[in-house]
C-alpha cells in the first residue's frame, strides 16, 4: 500500500512539473527598425526592433536609455517608423506602406487604421492637437507625390495629390512656430508647403537640384524662417521659409537632419563620407563639421535630438540606439534590455567554460567572460557584415579566435 501511494505521489510532481522558461541573455542590441521619442518627456523612448515572422515587440525607457523594458507587441513586423503624440503622451503611432497604427497605452496595445494610399513617413502637428500629415505617393499607371491629413487622431484620413508628374513624397515636417505650416520634400527636387493645415500646397523649391530627392526637413524652432533640407546631393538651406534655397558645406549625401529646441543654432546631419558619419552645425546649418566620433550606423538612418539638452541625440540602426551626450564626440550603446540580436553563430571556449563568443548578425561579435551575465563588443573586423563560424584554440593568456566570413 505504501508502495502505490510513493508511486501515485511521484506522478504527481511529474504531472506538475512544466518545462521552464527560455531567458534572453544577451548581448544587448539589435536592428532598430523605428524609434521615438516622447516630446514631453523627453527621458522616454519608444524603439520598435525589426523581428520576423512575429510581430515585432515594443521597448520603452523613461531613463533616456539607460535600460529599456518591453512594454507590448505591434502585430505588424512592416512598421519602419514611430511617432509619439505631441499632445497626447500615450499615444504612439506607427507606420507601414498603407497603414496607421495606434497606441493609446503607451505601447501595450494597438488599433489599425488604412491610408488612402502609399505612406513614406508620419509626422504629428505640435501645434494642432489630433492632426497627422504622412507623405508619400498615389499610383494610378504613374506615381504622384501625395499628402494624407488626418485630423482625428490617426483614425480617418485624406489625401492631396501634390503634383500629376512622376515622383514620390520622402518626407513631411511641420513648422513648430507657426500653426498649419509644414513641408513635404519629394524626389526630383520637388518641395512643397503649405500653410493652411494641408488644405492648400504651393511649390517652394527655387535653388533644389532637380536630380536631388529631398528626405529629411527640419525648421528651426528659433527662427522659423530657416528651414534645412537633407537631400542626396548635401543640405541645402532656405532663410526665408522655403522661398529659395543654396547648398551649404561640402556634404555628399545627407540621410537625415535633427535640431534640439534647447538650442536652435545647433544642428546636427547624418551624412555619408566614406561610411555614415555624423556633420554638426553651430550656426543654424550655415557651415558644417565633420564628427570623427564612432557612430557606424546604416538601415537607419535617422536621429532624434533631446528637445530639452542640445548635446543629446539618439540614432537607431543595426547595432540597436546609439546616444551621443556630447554633440557627436562620442557614441555609445543605450541597448541595456533590448535583446533582440539574430545569433547565427556561437562559440565556448573549451579550456574557461564561462567565455562565450558569438556574433550578432550585422552588428558585431561581442564576447562573454561570466556565462553571458554580461557581454563585451569585440573589436570589429568584419568586411561583409557576417560570419559563417566561430573556432577557438588556446592562447597564451587567452583564446585564440578564428573567424570564417564571406570575404575570408
Amino acid at each position: 500500500m505504501a508502495r502505490n501511494i510513493l508511486f501515485v505521489f511521484a506522478l504527481l510532481v511529474i504531472g506538475s512539473m512544466s518545462y521552464a522558461d527560455w531567458v534572453p541573455i544577451g548581448p544587448d542590441g539589435g536592428y532598430i527598425s523605428a524609434l521615438a521619442l516622447n516630446p514631453q518627456q523627453p527621458a522616454t523612448l519608444y524603439a520598435l526592433p525589426y523581428e520576423y515572422p512575429d510581430g515585432p515587440r515594443v521597448f520603452r525607457t523613461t531613463n533616456g536609455g539607460e535600460n529599456w523594458t518591453n512594454v507590448g507587441v505591434l502585430p505588424d513586423n512592416s512598421v519602419n517608423m514611430l511617432v509619439v503624440d505631441p499632445h497626447q503622451s500615450d499615444y504612439v503611432y506607427g507606420k507601414t506602406s498603407n497603414t496607421c497604427w495606434r497606441s493609446t497605452d503607451g505601447g501595450a496595445s494597438w488599433d489599425n487604421y488604412s491610408l488612402p494610399t502609399y505612406a513614406t513617413s508620419i509626422a504629428a502637428d505640435p501645434l494642432v492637437p489630433g492632426r497627422l500629415f504622412a507623405s508619400g505617393y498615389e499610383y494610378s499607371g504613374y506615381y504622384s507625390p501625395a499628402v494624407m491629413v488626418s485630423t482625428d487622431y490617426g483614425q480617418s484620413w485624406s489625401v492631396t495629390v501634390l503634383d500629376p508628374d512622376t515622383s514620390y513624397a520622402y518626407c513631411v515636417e511641420f513648422d513648430p512656430v507657426n500653426t498649419g505650416t509644414a513641408y513635404v520634400g519629394c524626389l526630383y527636387g520637388m518641395l512643397f508647403k503649405t500653410t493652411d493645415g494641408g488644405a492648400h500646397w504651393d511649390s517652394a523649391c527655387s535653388g533644389l537640384p532637380a536630380r536631388a530627392s529631398i528626405d529629411g526637413i527640419a525648421v528651426n524652432p528659433g527662427n522659423p524662417d530657416i528651414v534645412l533640407a537633407a537631400a542626396s546631393d548635401g543640405v541645402y538651406r532656405s532663410t526665408d521659409a522655403g522661398g529659395t534655397w543654396s547648398k551649404t558645406g561640402s556634404i555628399s549625401i545627407a540621410f537625415d537632419l535633427a535640431l534640439s529646441a534647447a538650442d536652435p543654432a545647433l544642428a546636427y546631419c547624418l551624412g555619408y563620407a566614406a561610411e555614415p558619419c555624423l556633420f554638426v552645425s553651430t550656426d543654424s546649418g550655415a557651415t558644417w563639421t565633420l564628427r570623427p566620433g564612432n557612430v557606424q550606423q546604416s538601415k537607419g538612418g535617422s536621429l532624434i535630438a533631446d528637445p530639452s539638452d542640445a548635446d543629446v541625440v539618439y540614432s537607431p540602426g543595426t547595432a540597436g540606439v546609439v546616444k551621443t551626450t556630447d554633440r557627436g564626440e562620442y557614441w555609445a550603446a543605450a541597448n541595456t534590455g533590448i535583446r533582440i540580436a539574430t545569433i547565427p553563430a556561437i562559440s565556448v571556449s573549451p579550456w574557461n567554460r564561462q567565455a562565450i563568443y558569438v556574433e550578432a548578425t550585422d552588428n558585431a561579435v561581442f564576447q562573454s567572460q561570466s556565462s553571458g551575465d554580461t557581454w563585451t563588443r569585440c573589436e570589429d573586423f568584419l568586411s561583409c557584415g557576417a560570419i559563417c563560424a566561430i573556432g577557438l584554440a588556446p592562447g597564451v593568456g587567452s583564446d585564440v579566435i578564428w573567424a570564417l566570413e564571406g570575404s575570408g
